[in-house]
Parts: C-alpha cells; structure tokens; sequence
C-alpha cells in the first residue's frame, strides 16, 4: 500500500501556525507582487473567492467579510514544507517528496508496530499537527495513483477526519464511479476534452477502456495510469531526490524598469539564486538561457521581448562563471526605449558535478571558482543571505524587487522574526 500525505490549504496553515487569531476567519495569499490569489482558507472560498482572482477586484469583498491578506512568504513556506515532511520521517523509512505540501509514502511493512493502518494514519496526522500545526490529510491505496484518488475522496469528506484508505475493489469502484475524470492525476483539459468526447466521464470509465485505444490516444503514458487504477503498480516510489532538468529565476520587477544597469543588477541577483539551487543538488549547468520582456497586457507603451541561449564551453556551478555569460547575453538582447516588466534566467543541461566530461584543451573548468562559490553559500547559510555577494547585485536598496505589501514575518528562519515569549 502507498499513502500520500497532503497540507490542508499549506500556505494559508503556514501563517495560522504562528498567529492561531486567524483560525476560523478567511484568509488568503496573493501571487508575486501581490498580484492575485493562489491561495485560500475554507472561510474564504464560502465567501466566493476564486482561485487566481485578481485581488484588485477583490476591494468590496475584502472589507465585507474581512478577509486577512498576506503576500507570498515562500521562505517561510519552504522550512515549514521542510519541517512537516521531517517529521514524518520519524516514523516513516520511504518518504518521497512530491511538492512542497504533497509527499509519498511506503504505508506498508509497519504491521508489527501499527497493526492498524487508519490508526497509524491518525497518529501522524495528530503528530504533524502538534509538532508544526500544519493540518494534513492522509489517502492510502494500492498505487500512487489511487493514494491521490483517496486523498481527493477525504479532503471532499471532512466527515472521515483527514483519513481513507482504499483497500478494497468494492471500495475502488464505488470512489471511482463517482470521481471526475477532470480531477484525475495526470489527466490535463485536452484529455479531459477528449475523453469526454468519447463519453468518458468518471475514473472508473477510463479503467475499463480497451488498452489498444489507450496507447493509441494517449500514449504510454496513458496506459499506465490505467493500469493504476486497476490497482496494478507502474509507478515506482523513488525516495533518492533526482537532479533538477533546468533551474528557472524570473520573479517579475515590482516596478518597471528601463535602465540596463538595473536590470544587470537584477539578473545578477538571480543568477546567483540559480546557482545556489545547482550547488546544493551537487550539480552543474551547461547551457544558458536568458530572456526579457515588457508586460504584454500592458495597452500603454510599446512592446518588446527577446530572448537568447548561450552553450557553456563546460558544465559549471560557479555564480561568477555563469553571470559572465549572462551578462553578455543580456547585453546582446536589451533594446532601450522599452520599461521592462521581467527579466530571467533558465539553466539547462544539467549533470552531477561528479560526472562531467574532461577536455582536453585549455577550457579546463577551474574548480577554485566552484569551491569559492561553495564557501560563499555556507558563510551565507549561517548569517543570511547575501550577506557576501558579487558587486553586479548591488549595494543599496533594490526599488525592483516585486511587491509583498502583505508579508508575513519569516518565524522560523529570521531571528528578528522569532516569537517573543512576555
């Protein structure tokens, strides 16, 4: 049997964590640059706010029933993410992490210490909660496809207390006759169109089509889904984290921007970020790919986007190697005249440090770099970031850092922003 764990609402539960007076009243958290909603309390979705809605159509149903607004707070986030699945692994051998508020699990070979499975499923539920006081919700099935059918199935009934387990057929097509074929793991809207098309509507149609047809429409893929919810196991519980296939950092401006030295000044920043995520995957990028824009819906203003992809002579970790070919990109793609709304940075082609190709001519990757790169990010870890950085990311305050006019204190990560105890 497989179980994934899922946060009830994980940003908005982040924030109720350490402010408990918001229990009960609706709560939402904005996009960057507070732009619109991507998150909410139950409170909030019964007063009618909508997923992604624009919170500057929101004005009259904030202050009617008002609803508490926070900006994106993804450090804060990102511990407490780290923190819930920790915590987990006290008690569990095979986690994998899906996502940052999702996480597999093996739910099976505990028999000898939690003969019953709902009961160990409770324990850890009242165990994330005391220790984080992040709710969760925990489904079981016979594949991981089936875990997140029962999960969708108990978040749907809060009358099961955060726990079903499917374990049974009688059980399996009782829930998947009823289940959406929308609602699916892995079923997008153009399968969603087309199989409702062909009249497949519920989970339960879809196991029961003809394989031929399935490999057919909707490739090998497909047919493994099938076969999960047949209760027939294709996809493995991989528990060893994987190599990131590209790193991506383009948070928008939180103020347009037409000056090429700011924009450096930004892209730098960012690329230092990309190699942050490399090194601490043990990784190396080989490509380089950077890209600018004007904000497309803007109606005021002229328009303007490029983007441009350098190859790496070698596969490399070093922020000061990757930023010397960013920069000449940027250079080669900035066209004055426009207020740019977002500027980005994409690596590609990445391999383990462990495994990149020698050469054989004076292109020799030069490890000091790398090694000074690692020194930076460990002096950084232990007394904040950016404490010590390269000269192109600026001095001063950033006027182009995106909007959070809502943030919530870092708890957890910030000693300023620990709770003082009176």
């Amino acid at each position: 049997m497989i179980g994934i764990t899922d946060c009830n609402n994980f940003y908005v539960s982040c924030i109720r964590s350490f402010n408990p007076k918001l229990i009960g009243q609706p709560v939402i958290v904005l996009s960057n640059n507070d732009g619109c909603v991507i998150a909410r309390s139950n409170e909030a979705k019964a007063v009618g706010v909508k997923m992604g809605q624009p919170v500057f159509q929101m004005d009259k149903l904030i202050s009617d029933y008002n609803i508490q607004v926070f900006s994106s707070n993804y450090e804060h986030f990102g511990d407490m993410s780290r923190r819930v699945f920790d915590s987990m692994g006290r008690f569990l051998e095979n986690v994998h992490v899906y996502s940052i508020d999702e996480a597999f699990f093996e739910a099976s070979g505990y028999e000898a210490i939690h003969p019953d499975l709902e009961e160990f499923a409770r324990m850890l539920i009242n165990t994330v909660g005391q220790w984080t006081r992040i709710p969760i919700s925990i489904g079981i099935g016979e594949t991981m496809t089936l875990a997140k059918v029962a999960n969708k199935y108990c978040k749907k009934h809060p009358e099961l207390g955060g726990v079903f387990i499917m374990d049974t057929p009688e059980k399996r097509n009782e829930i998947l006759s009823d289940f959406p074929i929308g609602d699916l793991w892995g079923v997008g809207y153009r399968y969603q169109a087309l199989l409702k098309r062909n009249g497949i509507k519920t989970a339960l149609d879809l196991s029961k089509m003809p394989h031929d047809w399935i490999k057919q429409f909707m490739t090998v893929e497909g047919l493994r889904l099938v076969y999960e919810l047949q209760g027939i196991q294709c996809r493995s519980l991989d528990t060893e984290p994987l190599h990131k296939k590209s790193i991506c950092c383009a948070p928008s401006f939180g103020t347009k921007v037409w000056s090429l030295e700011t924009i450096r000044e930004a892209l730098a920043t960012y690329v230092a970020r990309a190699g942050e995520k490399l090194r601490r995957h043990s990784s190396a990028a080989g490509v380089v790919t950077v890209f600018l824009h004007t904000n497309r819906f803007d109606k005021v203003g002229p328009h303007y986007s490029n983007s441009q992809t350098v190859i790496l002579p070698h596969p490399t970790s070093s922020t000061m190697e990757l930023l010397q070919y960013a920069d000449t990109v940027l250079e080669s793609i900035y066209r004055k005249g426009y207020e740019y709304q977002k500027v980005g940075v994409i690596l590609n082609d990445i391999v383990s440090e462990s495994h990149q190709q020698e050469l054989i001519f004076n292109e020799t990757p030069d490890q000091r770099q790398a090694q000074l790169s690692k020194l930076v990010d460990k002096i950084n870890g232990r007394y904040g970031r950016d404490k010590i950085r390269l000269a192109k990311q600026g001095f001063y305050e950033k006027n182009w850092r995106m909007h959070q006019r809502h943030l919530s204190p870092c708890y957890t990560t910030k000693w300023s922003d620990i709770l003082l105890v009176k």
